[in-house]
């Protein structure tokens, strides 16, 4: 068991990104301390790779107490900003600290690009950063050729088709991360690094890590870009 507490001071701060408008909630520091989290990621947290994520490094399991304690507000928030069907029961679909490790030369062509973790309108995503430090925030873009920011399923072929002509034009993108606006896809909005805050998302509005390899790629969590990711779906 750590310990774990929310902060009653904390208040959302509901940003909204883009042409389509979509809120992004931040919230400051939503629980009294991280440093009980720090300590288990640190000591007890087991850290790996897996194929089930397209996340350029090595993720761990959170202590059951960091989902115990933030789900209900989350949902709550999500409920609020979001309508989701009220008939519709959450589900909390994974539990995750994170931490980057890959290197620039090292990505898939899919990892240099902005992403979505889900087409279903109603997939949430949570970051929360967690050390101290000057680390990446988190970037949401829009799609230059169709003008798309939150990808659903019946605009997915288009944004492939064009897509693909793109990269037929231009060749692969870049190994390298994508922390700025290029010919393809326009940075619309960022939520900067700083310890103990949270960012709460629609999973089909793309994003991506801001990441700088000289601050933020490391395996050791103690010094990483070490978060926190919760992950919702309201079926």
């Amino acid at each position: 068991m750590i310990d774990l507490e929310l902060n009653p001071e904390c208040r959302p701060d509901v940003r909204r990104i883009g042409d389509e408008r979509t809120p992004v909630v931040v919230l400051d520091d939503p629980i009294q301390s991280v440093e009980p989290l720090l300590d288990y990621a640190r000591k007890e947290a087991s850290f790996g790779g897996g194929d089930e994520f397209a996340y350029p490094g090595i993720r761990a399991a959170l202590p059951a107490q960091y989902a115990v304690l933030l789900v209900p507000h989350i949902v709550g928030l999500i409920r609020h900003l979001y309508n989701p069907p009220r008939s519709s029961q959450h589900q909390v679909i994974h539990e995750l600290f994170s931490l980057v490790t890959r290197r620039p030369e090292e990505l898939a062509p899919l990892q240099r690009i902005p992403h979505t973790d889900e087409r279903h309108p109603f997939y949430f995503a949570t970051v929360h950063y967690l050390n101290p430090g000057e680390h990446a925030g988190t970037g949401f873009f829009r799609h230059r050729p169709t003008g798309f920011e939150r990808i659903s399923a019946d605009r997915y072929p288009a944004l492939v088709q064009t897509a693909n002509a793109h990269m037929e034009l231009h060749g692969l993108p870049p190994a390298k991360y994508i922390n700025e606006s290029d010919d393809h896809f326009e940075l619309i909005g960022d939520v900067d690094y700083r310890q103990n805050r949270l960012v709460l998302y629609p999973g089909n509005l793309l994003h991506s890590g801001l990441i700088r390899p000289d601050k933020d790629i490391s395996e050791d969590p103690a010094s990483g870009r070490l978060t926190a990711n919760l992950f919702f779906y309201f079926p």
